[in-house]
């Protein structure tokens, strides 16, 4: 919640074209992330916290870092790109998008190693605090009025990953002491356990961001920031599909059948109830808080939303796949899920404009979640 209205508070302050710059640089930064980072760190919290060594710990610290320099250095030549073909951005905003992606990079790896420990509390309380720290360090930044919005923002994010990155580094090195001579070690078993989990990170990772990625891209720069205000407002009821997949798979963990990992008919009434809720909350939001001219077409929002029930959807059968043994085959369903949603996305937006975006999501998911039905049933007549 509270990060939901740090993003309406700072979107309300920069309008629509600064807006959609910083979007365009966030959302570039988290999918360059995932793709580099998504392997190595599914490979460590997929180990129980007890069977982590302190060299690899500490080479995943190391790794993280050194991929985070790609990010930073990918993200201000996407960026350039992004200057060429919609506005002209000034030099200062490179220098602050190469830090903004590294330290980002490195803030949530970090996080992933924290769960990964065991450290899940201070994990929880760390999250907290960054949020808490980007608002005080906004207001601040704003209220200085001595650089432009957009850099303020920037700058307060930077801010705040630095002093959480550096409280979470110093915990690892204190607590988690390796040999030099071991690290190297526990760098290449993080490699080669990273092997078999990428691309579920990237899957996972990567499709709920790369629409805005290609919207920012193909459409004219005014989009964007209204396609992130309204996807970000809505994406926010997905807590309660998200909520049914993590308690259906927790009771599989407990010893239950995999059969038993579905939605129930009240659930479902529920994710229906709060999907035709959220459209018009969202939509009557936008228009008092920040006026007519953020406002999408409605059918966008729909769309949105029936996109939301349908990756709901699809996550649980995709989490009752494996856990009835069809790791394998979900890894190869992530690779077309990946491959179906950019290309469908980018032909969808370019012929039918900003809800070609959430339409091809939804014809993507619809298309996936067949097939990983199909996968279900031969293992259904198997048993």
């Amino acid at each position: 919640m509270l990060a939901l209205a740090l993003a309406l508070s700072y979107t309300k302050i920069l309008g629509v074209e600064k807006r959609s710059i910083l979007a365009f640089v966030m959302v570039s930064a988290l999918i360059l992330t995932v793709i580099f980072t998504s392997g190595i760190s599914l490979a460590l919290r997929n180990k129980p916290s007890p069977s982590i060594k302190n060299e690899e710990l500490i080479g995943y610290l190391i790794l993280i870092s050194i991929l985070s320099l790609i990010v930073g250095l990918i993200n201000c030549l996407l960026l350039l790109v992004y200057s060429h073909l919609k506005s002209p951005i000034p030099m200062p905003l490179y220098i602050v998008c190469f830090i903004y992606s590294v330290l980002a990079c490195v803030n949530l790896g970090f996080q992933d190693a924290l769960i990964a420990s065991g450290s899940l509390k201070i994990a929880t309380i760390f999250d907290l605090v960054t949020i808490i720290i980007q608002i005080f360090a906004l207001v601040f930044f704003v209220d200085i009025a001595k650089t432009s919005l957009i850099v303020s923002v920037f700058v307060s994010f930077i801010f705040s990953y630095s002093l959480i990155s550096f409280a979470t580094g110093s915990i690892f090195l204190n607590g988690f002491p390796a040999h030099k001579t071991s690290i190297k070690d526990g760098i290449q078993t993080i490699l080669v356990q990273s092997k078999n989990q990428h691309m579920f990170g990237i899957a996972n990772g990567l499709v709920d961001r790369v629409d805005r990625f290609l919207i920012g891209l193909i459409l004219p720069i005014a989009f964007l920031a209204k396609y992130a205000l309204l996807s970000s407002i809505i994406s926010f009821a997905r807590f309660l599909p998200d909520s049914i997949v993590k308690m259906s798979l927790l009771k599989h963990h407990k010893g239950g059948s995999a059969s038993s990992i579905s939605y129930t008919s009240l659930g479902k009434i529920f994710v229906l109830l709060a999907a035709i809720t959220s459209v018009g909350l969202a939509q009557a939001f936008i228009y008092f808080t920040f006026g007519s001219n953020w406002q999408l077409p409605i059918f966008v929002a729909l769309l949105l939303v029936v996109q939301e029930i349908l990756r709901g959807n699809y996550q649980l059968k995709a989490t009752k796949l494996i856990a009835m043994g069809g790791r394998a085959v979900m890894s190869k369903l992530s690779g077309r899920l990946i491959v179906l949603s950019v290309l469908l996305i980018a032909s969808a937006t370019h012929l039918f404009g900003v809800w070609g975006a959430p339409l091809a999501m939804v014809i993507t998911y619809l298309v996936l979640t067949f097939s990983v039905e199909k996968e279900l049933q031969k293992y259904n007549n198997a048993c």
